[in-house]
């Protein structure tokens, strides 16, 4: 909907005899907000004022951003004026905008009730309902608006976008058209109008339909993430939770790390309770705190971890990011090592990335910085007048630069984000996620940034990178707006040798899934796969691809809740919700299961902890112990592993016509270091090659079923590669 046009077309209306509403609008006008409010406050206190300067205030706020306080105007304005309709339609809109839909509906058919013109009302229920996720109800109001005015544009527009997310391309199109018949230019019915006419996306003909996946939920950590909610709302309070699962003893069974934060404001674990916990996993889902022994307790306020042997010494190194405190670890044979001045502390990092950039063989590490806030920003967030506090949006923070640190070898690390072109593009990172989008032999970057487009990093071969999101299509989603982008997975769900991109949202916002057409652009197929609709009004975390069902498919499985635990009172959205599970059938995802209680989940991890051929997944959760999910699916499909080593960061396996890239990092804050996983379905055996980051091609030929194979770097290639690097 055209909102700005329609709020100047009511601001234009508002001008009348008296001066000061008729300066306040030429302001107004002119987008001077701030002094067109300030002329309005002037003569609302001095009783020079009648209702229209109250309206007028109203959009001024809007317009400025500040929509708690343009509510409280309008809210006043409809409290003083009842039985004024054009009141109660704003007061709806504006609800509408900040996601109250239940008394934005209310206050929609009150206005329709006190005399607002039929077809406007309608199409804003239309907005509401669409926004709900209730499509059918969404139709039905536009078609309303249509009976009221048959050359309403942005009802036919609103009827395309609800027809295309419902998969009913014909009906989607013909809407389209008709809303272009009266307005050629409206560029939200030209978008979907493209988006129908390349209709869905076809299942694979070999597909069969997916068993169904059982999780059984297990114990045995004893972990409480705790992450010191206050009163006044620190926000970093509310971002914890990252998981790491990597073997760091060598003993074949992943283990499982998870950070933990701190007390605030001082950023400091003052108590045990606050330690970053190592768990030893000793079989048979029983675990051993070993956090101690390790030397991994920490120190500040932690995030996120990633894990990975970036001194190729055959031990599994590990990197924490937090506010204040970055901490980089040596694994010398099980004990940890602390690197004290290998990294820069932050203000604030999210996660960790290994990327083999420059192909040396040593693994490189990318740091995802989120904002420009230390916990002495006591902001107010929220509305003063009911005494209600919230999280502060990202919006109210300037944004950072990630930061890359080159592998010089010796525990060493060189700071290159100037030389590569990274510390150039300021953005509010939350995740990063590295695969060789566009075939060239080259590890690429892709990072999350909450409420600003996204970044995705393309590798020159020459020691930068190019940001070339928006080129790509990965900066926006389909409508071209930005989101609240949080985990990320980088890889390839339909089987065509493309690693594609999906990533979780908040509620409204959907979790986008983005296909990589041709290695050079991404296609948004959030609503042609099937993932729009579960997801359109959940908001999510950790994320993860991976085949739970064994049947060659990779699933789509998500950590969910809100960021505010308050949320419930400024909004329809829920702050806790249960986990999600979307099974992929031939690269089209069947309706969405659910699973585990209605939580504050955050990093999500997947990994076969027991051996047994199938993955399970570990969920942190707020303030609570984490969740172990254990795979119990049935059905008997066919598996294997492949183990690699030697210098695997980047490597790419293929088995049979699967791919997988050997990153260690994903989903949100979190990173798994292990096996590559494959189900076969059916199959008793898969042809498995492996390209390492050096280009070079190793055929390993039929591995069978059932089997974890280990794949040995090329020793001509190795010492080749040390030579190298020295």
């Amino acid at each position: 909907m055209k909102w700005a046009a329609a709020v100047l077309g009511c601001a234009l209306l508002l001008a009348q005899a008296r001066p000061p509403l008729d300066e306040a609008t030429t302001l107004y006008t002119q987008g001077r907000y701030a002094e067109a409010a300030a002329v309005l406050e002037r003569a609302i206190a001095g009783h020079r004022a009648d209702r229209r300067a109250r309206l007028l205030l109203a959009f001024c706020r809007q317009e400025s951003g500040d929509l708690e306080s343009a509510e409280t105007v309008l809210e006043e304005t409809a409290r003083l004026e009842p039985r004024w309709p054009e009141a109660r339609y704003a007061l709806a809109r504006l609800e509408f905008m900040r996601g109250r839909f239940v008394e934005a509906l209310a206050n929609a058919r009150a206005a329709r009730e006190l005399g607002e013109p039929a077809a406007r009302v309608a199409h804003l229920i239309g907005r509401i309902e669409e926004e709900r996720g209730r499509f059918e109800e969404a139709l039905a109001s536009y078609a309303e608006a249509l009976r009221s005015d048959g050359a309403m544009v942005d009802a036919y527009a609103g009827q395309a976008s609800v027809l295309f997310k419902l998969g009913r391309y014909p009906q989607a199109r013909r809407s389209a058209e008709n809303a272009l018949r009266y307005d050629a230019g409206n560029a939200e019915a030209r978008r979907i109008l493209d988006q129908a006419t390349r209709g869905g996306v076809a299942v694979s003909p070999n597909a069969a339909a997916p068993s169904a996946v059982t999780f059984e939920r297990m114990s045995g950590i004893d972990l409480k993430l705790e992450h010191y909610p206050t009163p006044q709302k620190l926000l970093a309070s509310t971002m914890a939770g990252g998981v790491a699962i990597f073997d760091y003893d060598n003993d074949g069974r992943p283990d499982i790390f998870f950070t933990n934060g701190a007390e605030l404001p001082s950023l400091r674990k003052t108590e045990p309770r606050f330690w970053n916990r190592l768990y030893r996993n000793l079989g048979g889902w029983k675990f051993e705190d070993v956090t101690v022994q390790a030397g991994l307790a920490g120190e500040g306020f932690s995030m996120g971890a990633a894990a990975a042997d970036f001194d190729n010494d055959g031990w599994t190194d590990l990197f924490v990011a937090g506010a204040g405190r970055n901490l980089l670890y040596r694994n010398n044979h099980g004990k940890f090592e602390l690197l004290y001045d290998a990294v820069r502390n932050e203000k604030w990092s999210i996660a960790g990335a290994w990327i083999d950039y420059d192909t040396d063989g040593k693994p490189d590490l990318f740091v995802v910085n989120y904002l420009d806030w230390t916990p002495a920003i006591d902001l107010f967030c929220g509305n003063p007048a009911k005494g209600i506090r919230v999280y502060c949006s990202p919006r109210e923070f300037g944004g950072t630069a990630n930061r890359l640190y080159r592998n010089l070898g010796g525990g060493r690390f060189a700071d290159v984000s100037e030389a590569a072109g990274i510390a150039g593009k300021i953005g509010k990172g939350m995740s990063a996620a590295v695969a060789d989008y566009d075939g060239d032999g080259r590890p690429d970057l892709f990072v999350t940034n909450d409420t600003q487009p996204n970044f995705l990093f393309r590798n020159r071969g020459d020691g930068r990178f190019d940001e070339v999101a928006m080129e790509a299509g990965v900066a926006l989603n389909d409508s071209g707006k930005t989101l609240s982008a949080m985990g990320v997975d980088f890889r390839d769900y339909d089987n065509d040798g493309r690693p594609d991109l999906v990533f979780t949202a908040l509620a409204g916002e959907t979790f986008p899934l983005f296909r990589n057409e041709n290695g050079r652009r991404f296609r948004d197929v959030t609503y042609p796969s099937k993932v729009g609709l579960p997801t359109a009004r959940r908001s999510g975390w950790g994320v993860a691809l991976a085949d739970l069902n064994n049947d060659g498919w990779k699933d789509l499985v998500t950590a969910n809740s809100h960021v505010t635990d308050n949320v419930e009172l400024i909004s329809s959205a829920h702050y806790k919700e249960p986990n999600l599970l979307l099974l992929n059938r031939g690269g089209v995802f069947q309706p969405a299961t659910e699973f585990g209680p209605p939580a504050a989940h955050r990093g999500l991890a997947v990994a076969d902890l027991d051996g047994d051929g199938r993955l399970d997944v570990v969920i942190t959760v707020l303030g609570e112990k984490p969740e172990l999910w254990r795979n119990t699916t049935s059905g008997g499909a066919h598996w294997i592993g492949v183990r690699l080593r030697g210098r695997s960061v980047g490597a790419r396996v293929r088995a049979g016509g699967q791919w997988q890239e050997l990153g260690t990092t994903g989903g949100y804050a979190s990173s798994v270091s292990g096996d590559a996983h494959f189900g076969l379905g059916a199959a008793d055996a898969a042809d498995v090659e492996v390209i390492w980051p050096s280009g070079k091609r190793q055929s390993v030929g039929a591995v069978p079923a059932g089997r974890i194979v280990t794949v040995n770097e090329p020793v001509a290639l190795a010492e080749a590669g040390s030579k190298q690097s020295k």
